[in-house]
């Protein structure tokens, strides 16, 4: 039997692009979190769709279903798929406004920000080369502004103001070769624990 009144752990991870949002994911998954991202659900869609996936399409994908259902569609869609699970869920790459609101509502909520100088997220990017990457240097710095917000409708990607709604921020600008030795790391931990302290 459930507590009703005992909400869901949610911690959500917001950042621009390549600035290490996966690697929180990451840590916090070696701690026995669930994590998933938002992007899972868009990918899906376009892949059921049969749409190619790329880093626009995921873009224009979840706006479209923000303007469609509502700000708070992927969040209510994540949630629900973890609804079971005793495990705290760790969200990666929360990009709007109306998935925090929905999330404070129904969940207990924590939200940490990452950010890194563009330069290095531009070299993070080189190294990965995923489907979603694989640009030159201005077509990154067009889609890091459409990521942060400029330009975007209120259903859009809203990372720039959703990182003013960060309980914790991370500025990643150390090149490490060992996450585990990285200043990175340990300021992860210590978010973790804190919120764990706070649950």
């Amino acid at each position: 039997m459930h507590d009703l009144n005992h909400k869901k752990l949610v911690i959500a991870v917001s950042g621009t692009l390549c600035s290490g949002k996966g690697l929180v994911a990451q840590i916090l998954k070696s701690k026995g979190c669930d994590t998933d991202t938002f992007s899972s659900i868009i990918k899906d869609e376009l892949i059921s769709k049969n749409i190619e996936v790329n880093r626009k399409n995921l873009q224009d994908e979840g706006n479209r279903l923000r303007k469609e259902f509502g700000g708070k569609v992927l969040a209510e869609r994540l949630l629900l798929k973890y609804k079971d699970s005793p495990k705290p869920l760790v969200i990666d790459g929360l990009r709007n406004v109306g998935e925090i609101e929905y999330l404070k509502k129904h969940s207990n909520f924590f939200l940490i920000g990452v950010d890194a100088p563009i330069e290095t997220r531009y070299k993070f990017t080189q190294r990965r080369r995923g489907e979603k990457d694989g640009v030159d240097y201005d077509a990154f710095v067009a889609l890091d502004n459409r990521d942060r917000g400029v330009n975007e409708p209120a259903n859009g990607q809203q990372v720039g103001m959703c990182l003013t709604h960060a309980d914790f921020l991370i500025y990643n600008d150390e090149e490490f070769i060992h996450l585990e030795n990285s200043k990175f790391y340990k300021q992860v931990l210590e978010i973790y624990e804190e919120i764990m302290k706070k649950n």
